[in-house]
């Protein structure tokens, strides 16, 4: 039974669900069965205790104390049970709904031939829509739903005027946003599983008849073309600043928070890659979408930020000489991480930043204290320390540490084979300066042209410092 899918639910279950759920079973347009409700009861209060204390035997014991065990009749009650269950799950999903309520209300007159019902469900359901703050896709739907009801009303309504030609394009509407998102989708999958391939179908022709037809005044239509555009034309930043002003200025107001923290993070990421490629003022408009989107919670999961997220918004700040900002960043927002990790993110992110400022005993004193289980924070503390080491001309352990990394990274088949790699160059040009005449301007150049040559690289802003 600890393994049933009745379980799992009941486990799942909040405070004011339970509250809820009682009431809904003790109503008989629901259940007529006092042992469903005496099973409920018993498996609420056995779900604060480790999932191996359901058995079937202790749950019968506790519904039915003066009757042997049935296990053919314990089944059936908890078939009952289940299915009251998700009766009370599908009413209540549906019900948050509003909208999808007023169409099954539109739908229900109609099928009764209730003219006037009828046209005051039609009225509210029109008002609903209008007058919701969002305009994603979801919104496109449901103004389709309801114009392809209204479109069925003809015996309903008699010498009602045809609206087919608004139900056709708010279906148009909605099934170019949805397979806009849906290519969207597709791209960021195959960037992290390079063996993905995906066949796009009508996409080309959908795209093109949105810059024929100018649908750029249609917020969900707009937001995922900008978004796709942005991954698959990145030298033309346009559509990245067209896809920042959207994002910035309105997608709080019009979007989902599911639906806005997609685009932060292709905006973030595209972000990642110019920075990457040189282009530093990209890492200002990123601690642009890095502090809105913690502040407003779209970065957030669970009302938490992930290691990588607050890191990354740290990284950002360090590179640009945004020291401030990035203590600020890390003093404001650090009760978002998990509690475990917590002391440790922190501390690894104000070494990156006192590293930066040149405060290197700090720095050093920090990294030194912890050792971290993820593979790429302790590619980056490694790295830290071979800079430290460097600066404060500590060659012995600079060299040392080369070598301890150059063996670390050999053993990490997990890590990205790009990063992989850029770190590996860092680490071959390292030692290169170790040995570098810095006073011989032939060697000074040929190091610069190394170092600006070579692709992908970690630290390429250092390495250049150091011969400046």
């Amino acid at each position: 039974m600890q393994k049933s899918v009745l379980t799992e639910i009941v486990r799942s279950l909040n405070k004011k669900e339970v509250r809820d759920l009682q009431k809904w079973l003790q109503s008989p347009a629901h259940n007529q069965r006092q042992d469903v409700v005496a099973l409920f009861e018993y498996l609420v209060k056995m779900s604060s205790k480790p999932e191996g204390s359901y058995e079937k035997e202790a749950a019968w014991t506790a519904v039915f104390p003066k009757l042997p065990y049935d296990d053919a009749y314990m089944r059936q009650v908890m078939y009952f049970l289940l299915k009251a269950i998700e009766e009370y799950l599908v009413f209540t999903d549906f019900k948050l709904d509003e909208v999808q309520y007023q169409v099954a209300l539109m739908r229900t007159f109609r099928r009764r031939k209730l003219e006037k019902s009828y046209r005051q469900a039609l009225r509210t359901g029109r008002e609903m829509i209008e007058g919701q703050a969002f305009r994603d896709k979801h919104y496109l739907l449901h103004k389709f739903f309801i114009e392809q009801d209204y479109s069925q009303q003809a015996n309903v309504v008699q010498n009602a005027s045809a609206n087919l030609q608004e139900t056709a394009d708010s279906l148009e509407r909605w099934f170019i946003a949805e397979k806009l998102q849906n290519a969207h989708a597709m791209l960021a999958h195959q960037k992290v599983y390079k063996t993905a391939r995906y066949d796009q179908g009508m996409l080309p022709a959908v795209l093109e008849y949105i810059e024929q037809n100018k649908l750029f005044g249609e917020p969900a239509i707009a937001a995922q073309y900008y978004a796709y555009k942005t991954i698959t034309h990145p030298e033309e930043v346009q559509y990245f600043n067209s896809l920042e002003a959207l994002i910035l200025e309105k997608s709080d107001e019009i979007f989902t928070k599911a639906e806005t923290r997609d685009l932060y993070l292709t905006a973030l990421n595209y972000c990642a890659v110019k920075v990457n490629q040189g282009a530093l003022e990209f890492c200002r408009k990123a601690l642009k979408f890095y502090r809105s989107g913690v502040e407003k919670g779209f970065l957030l999961e669970n009302n938490q930020i992930t290691r990588y997220t607050f890191g990354n918004a740290v990284a950002s700040a360090v590179k640009i000489g945004e020291f401030e900002w990035a203590e600020q960043f890390i003093e404001r927002f650090q009760h978002h991480l998990d509690e475990k990790e917590r002391n440790s993110i922190v501390n690894f992110n104000l070494s990156r930043v006192y590293c930066e400022k040149g405060e290197y005993d700090k720095a050093q004193d920090l990294l030194t204290q912890f050792e971290y289980d993820d593979m790429l924070f302790n590619i980056i503390a490694k790295t830290m320390l071979l800079k430290i080491y460097y600066e404060k001309d500590s060659l012995d352990a600079f060299e040392s540490l080369l070598e301890s990394m150059r063996t670390y990274l050999q053993r990490k088949e997990a890590l990205d084979p790009a990063r992989k790699t850029a770190f590996k160059n860092m680490i071959s040009l390292m030692k290169k300066l170790l040995h570098l005449n810095i006073y011989s301007k032939t060697q000074r150049e040929k190091f610069h042209e190394s170092v600006t040559k070579t692709t992908p690289l970690a630290e390429r802003e250092w390495l250049l410092k150091q011969i400046e």
